[in-house]
């Protein structure tokens, strides 16, 4: 994993730097949040799932160790790393959905926009504005501004997925056994690229006994899982 890991940085490294007023709003849904199909820490790709497991089995003491591996809610409230003092507890492996909230803000959206209008189709101009809309956030401000005008073409372009998406495929979730009973249970032949920490660790952590008699339905109730 040490080299996927090195992969993994030098592309976080390329998303500009922030600094946030640390209320963890973000890091939890409100009730009209939850309704509404929001959740915390998504989307998670497999690699990025090994990267914060790694940090994890790493760092943690025992007891807050099995209890974050043993996490199978697939949607909760409330982001399980989120501290007692509404730091994120895994700051430095967090995910790149962590690290590009709040990125963007109205300015440097319209900017972008129309930086790159005639130099990128602008079906993806405007899906990168939409979406960079939903996630602008006051409390957040961006201390790296010369990375901005790259990462923005980089989202445009969806190359921070398609480089998440190659190293996910170096990486299995869990061994040969379970794997087989992923296949058999879902009739999916590959790991979800991306999904929950918690649907993850379902897959990964729960007993063999567990997987064979409840994650058939546990993975029809799921609603985050990428399928393959």
């Amino acid at each position: 994993m040490s080299d996927l890991s090195r992969q993994l940085d030098a592309l976080y490294a390329k998303v500009p730097a922030t600094r946030c007023a640390g209320s963890g709003d973000c890091c939890a849904l409100t009730n009209e949040e939850f309704d509404n199909d929001y959740a915390t820490m998504f989307p998670l790709y497999r690699v990025e799932y090994a990267n914060i497991v790694a940090y994890v089995e790493r760092y943690f003491p025992p007891e807050r160790r099995r209890e974050l591996l043993k996490f199978t809610e697939e949607r909760p409230r409330r982001c399980p790393f989120l501290g007692a003092d509404h730091g994120c507890t895994i700051y430095p492996v967090r995910p790149l959905i962590c690290r590009t909230y709040g990125g963007m803000n109205a300015v440097s959206i319209a900017r972008e926009v129309v930086r790159n209008q005639g130099v990128l189709p602008n079906g993806e101009i405007r899906a990168f504005a939409r979406r960079e809309a939903g996630m602008v956030c006051p409390r957040v401000a961006v201390t790296e501004p010369e990375k901005v005008a790259e990462h923005a073409r980089m989202l445009i372009e969806g190359i921070y997925e398609r480089e998440l998406q190659r190293l996910s495929m170096e990486v299995e979730v869990a061994d040969v056994e379970r794997k087989g009973l992923f296949r058999q249970l879902t009739g999916k032949k590959n790991w979800p690229v991306y999904w929950s920490w918690g649907g993850f660790n379902a897959l990964r952590f729960s007993s063999l006994e567990w997987v064979r008699q409840h994650f058939s339905a546990y993975w029809k109730k799921a609603e985050l899982p990428d399928a393959g």
